[in-house]
């Protein structure tokens, strides 16, 4: 705030504003969008985005180095919790991010998340055994979960609510990024080095995270209480309810299809009592006796908008993770290319959907309406899972080409407006736990969105394979394991040919079908969002979380953030004295 004086001499004390304080409740506090926009407030972007760039990396940058890690460390049946691990970890420990993000503020949690993201990554490529890359892994998913989900966080308190897609969509930029080349990358290291580098390839990235984090990343929380106070508010009663279901749950998607059969035991037992765990910690949470500071407050879901942008989240992390696991099978079983080929042939799903996110943002913050992208955007999904049913081995590449940018800005327009639209009826004090649960939906979502096309796979080329003459190749493609042998080494590697377009036949038939049921999740979107209301979105930012602000008069120098305690310099408080004014008439905020 500036001195402002009248005739030479300071604001009268009458006159004087008082201290500044930020609360969601408190309208002064508002802060306007073009205000923020200093060279601090992009470096806290950048630095944003790099994390975001290695958690998105190693997400997507195991995949194609998955086999060669597993035969190097003999991992056996026990590979599949070598991406497992980091995901459970990952979703295990959202609602708690969410809420110790309120208690401990943004800015410790982000980097303790890169640090142990960075740790984990280290002691991942030194892994001498398969039981210590899953640890590793485990620790690398404890800290990539609060890094994807402080990242929104941050964003959400320095962007004004009508602004957040666009920005959000510049955040994404290295997320989108590292999603894309991590299979591509995974391959070529693989292929031309050790697969240790997959992981010790973060170490740098991590560590100039960590280092412009720490530079640039300031912004207030509350330190009016001690350690132990703070400690006393988390909610550790119900986390423990929620990790444990979340790991039931896992388990079963896990085993489900490939060790053991849909409908086993081994299978149905863990899945079940991990619903009926998320149901007892939804009855925990909304018990204000039992939880009277839960991690997911009721309020959250408790109206129509919150509600519908949930479930359009969760139906299209559904869809994104089919395409991204699925498509790559069409060019590699089809149309028989190698991995790195295949990575090449998917770029224009990763950059198309990169360029029509920052579309949806800027027309988010032109317009203030989400609803009309939510339709538009799941209307073009439905056409393009359509268009992709007609893939098959001389599918052109214009035609491939067109069909995946189609499906690129039906995804990307929704990308980094969903989370916006969830928060538009919601006040600004429940931002992280909101951005906690809806990271949740999304993430939950990823997960079925591999494991219900998998199962639809599996099963699709286990009844198309009955067909085919050759009994000891129709083995491969029954008992859940189609998926398994759905590349190009498995295809070359059958000597006869007429068997050979046999199984080709049957690769393309199987995801012809999970094209298909992909249309009705799609289609499912597009009338969800018939459910949502239309909210006036704010251009204010309006919470305590927001960014410190170091302000210079002429010789007055304020520093407003750290709990509103000002400085002031010597000089400017000797010449007010000088001037016959007391100190006690300066204007600072």
């Amino acid at each position: 705030m500036r001195d402002e004086t009248t005739a030479g001499h300071a604001m009268p004390p009458a006159a004087m504003p008082p201290p500044a304080t930020r609360t969601s409740q408190d309208p002064t506090t508002n802060t306007p969008g073009p205000q923020l926009r200093t060279w601090r407030f992009y470096a806290i972007l950048t630095s944003l985005g790099v994390a975001g760039l290695a958690s998105a990396i190693e997400g997507t940058i195991i995949t194609s180095a998955l086999p060669t890690i597993s035969s190097a460390l003999q991992a056996g049946d026990v590979y599949v919790w070598v991406p497992n691990a980091y995901l459970l970890a990952s979703v295990a420990v959202l609602p708690l991010y969410g809420q110790a993000s309120n208690i401990f503020g943004r800015r410790f949690l982000l980097l303790a998340s890169v640090a142990l993201f960075t740790l984990g990554s280290a002691v991942c490529g030194a892994a001498t055994s398969i039981g210590m890359l899953i640890a590793a892994r485990a620790v690398q998913g404890l800290g990539g979960g609060g890094i994807n989900l402080l990242i929104e966080t941050v964003v959400t308190d320095i962007v004004p609510l009508r602004e957040r897609g666009k920005y959000m969509a510049i955040v994404m930029l290295g997320s989108v990024v590292g999603a894309s080349v991590g299979p591509l990358l995974g391959g070529v290291i693989t292929s031309r080095t050790t697969w240790r580098w997959c992981f010790y390839l973060n170490v740098p990235v991590g560590g100039a995270a960590f280092i412009t984090l720490f530079a640039f990343l300031r912004v207030n929380h509350h330190r009016d209480q001690s350690w132990k106070a703070r400690l006393a508010r988390v909610d550790f009663s119900g986390n423990a309810i929620f990790i444990g279901a979340i790991v039931a749950v896992l388990i079963a998607l896990t085993w489900g299809g490939t060790t053991y059969s849909w409908t086993t035991v081994h299978v149905l037992l863990p899945l079940i009592l991990g619903f009926f765990g998320l149901f007892l910690f939804t009855a925990f949470e909304w018990t204000p006796r039992l939880c009277p500071e839960p991690s997911i407050p009721r309020k959250l879901v408790s109206n129509r908008q919150s509600a519908a942008a949930l479930a359009l989240t969760f139906i299209h992390a559904i869809v994104t993770f089919w395409t991204y696991y699925f498509l790559p099978l069409f060019f590699q079983a089809v149309q028989t290319r190698t991995p790195e080929a295949s990575g090449i042939a998917t770029l224009p799903i990763f950059g198309g959907s990169l360029l029509f996110s920052i579309l949806g943002g800027v027309l988010l913050s032109k317009t203030g309406k989400y609803k009309p992208i939510h339709l538009a955007g799941f209307a073009i999904l439905v056409i393009a899972f359509g268009l992709f049913s007609l893939f098959n081995h001389t599918t052109s590449t214009a035609a491939w080409v067109c069909f995946e940018l189609l499906w690129a800005a039906g995804d990307g327009v929704l990308i980094a407006i969903l989370l916006p639209a969830m928060q538009a009826p919601l006040d600004e004090s429940l931002v992280a736990t909101a951005t906690g649960l809806w990271s949740f939906v999304r993430y939950f979502g990823c997960i079925w969105g591999v494991t219900i096309p998998s199962a639809i796979f599996n099963n699709e080329c286990r009844r198309l394979a009955r067909s085919m003459g050759d009994a000891r190749i129709a083995g491969y493609l029954t008992g859940g394991r189609a998926y398994e042998f759905a590349t190009k080494a498995f295809v070359d590697g059958i000597a006869d040919a007429e068997v050979r377009r046999g199984v080709v036949g049957v690769f393309q038939g199987a995801l012809r079908t999970v094209w298909l049921v992909g249309v009705g999740f799609a289609g499912l979107g597009f009338l969800v969002t018939f459910l949502e209301k239309d909210v006036l979105l704010r251009e204010q930012v309006n919470s305590e979380f927001g960014m410190q602000e170091v302000k210079k008069t002429d010789e007055l120098v304020v520093v407003a953030g750290e709990g509103g305690i000002p400085l002031a310099s010597l000089s400017a408080a000797t010449a007010l004295t000088e001037r016959g004014k007391s100190t006690s008439q300066m204007n600072i905020s």
